[in-house]
């Protein structure tokens, strides 16, 4: 494991605090409810990407934390929905509370959405919500089919891509820069999700390392073009880099 120290470790620690407290149910806890295998990579790349790019943005944003929690709600409701099961030997309530607490999952993102007054970035967040529904099928459809590894990465975009993509810009807008780096910062979010994906599908070596090459080349293209703050942004991409360990070392841009 890559040692977790960002320059934004502070606000990282208060989303995850954060999110414990809230997935706190009662009467029963968490796990008791489901079994939920999170590792420190499903725990820390979403919300991650959202605080890095708001630290390269902006000095102080008091609601990237709150946009970090939100998404991370997003991406546990969707695995947790993943747990559903359809045996005929399962106990019913095997069957049924990873439905009732995905479903909850979600509407802690959109009670989170509305406590902090940002409802008007439901749509954005209900399309790549979509999306990965969208992955899901697709991935339930072929699951008897010997897919190619395009095909693989297909279902990858759709899955993880689309909502570390979309995590990168909406923290952008939220920081308030310029539409051409929003999109940098997307692409740059889509890449890390990507990698990350394929990583968790076991595709070969040289695939990973292809992304995150394609990942450290936006990163170099916003330092000749912008003048943000690229440390959070490095940190984010060595970590998620160093944890998938697939032997590719980019240059250590703006540390």
């Amino acid at each position: 494991m890559v040692p977790v120290d960002f320059s934004f470790q502070g606000k990282l620690n208060n989303v995850q605090a954060h999110l414990r407290q809230e997935i706190n149910f009662k009467p029963a806890g968490f796990e008791e409810l489901v079994h939920l295998e999170m590792n420190e990579l499903d725990h820390t790349v979403s919300p991650a990407i959202v605080l890095a790019v708001s630290a390269s943005c902006t000095e102080d944003n008091d609601k990237s934390e709150a946009l970090a929690g939100i998404i991370q709600f997003i991406f546990m409701a969707n695995k947790v929905h993943k747990l559903m099961k359809d045996d005929e030997d399962l106990p019913e309530e095997r069957r049924q509370f990873p439905v009732l607490v995905g479903d909850l999952l979600y509407g802690k993102f959109f009670l989170e959405l509305c406590r902090e007054k940002l409802l008007l970035y439901l749509d954005p967040l209900a399309q790549v919500m979509g999306t990965m529904s969208q992955g899901g099928i697709s991935r339930w459809l072929s699951r008897d089919k010997d897919l190619s590894g395009d095909e693989q990465l297909k279902i990858i975009e759709l899955e993880s891509a689309s909502l570390t993509g979309t995590a990168a810009r909406l923290s952008a807008e939220l920081a308030g820069v310029s539409l051409p780096l929003q999109k940098k910062l997307e692409s740059f979010g889509w890449e890390l999700g990507l990698a990350w994906g394929a990583w968790k599908e076991g595709l070969e070596t040289s695939v990973i390392q292809s992304i995150l090459r394609r990942a450290n080349d936006i990163l170099e293209e916003i330092s000749a073009e912008s003048q943000i703050e690229l440390r959070p942004l490095s940190e984010v991409y060595q970590y998620i880099s160093g944890e998938l360990n697939v032997g590719y070392k980019a240059s250590e841009i703006g540390s």
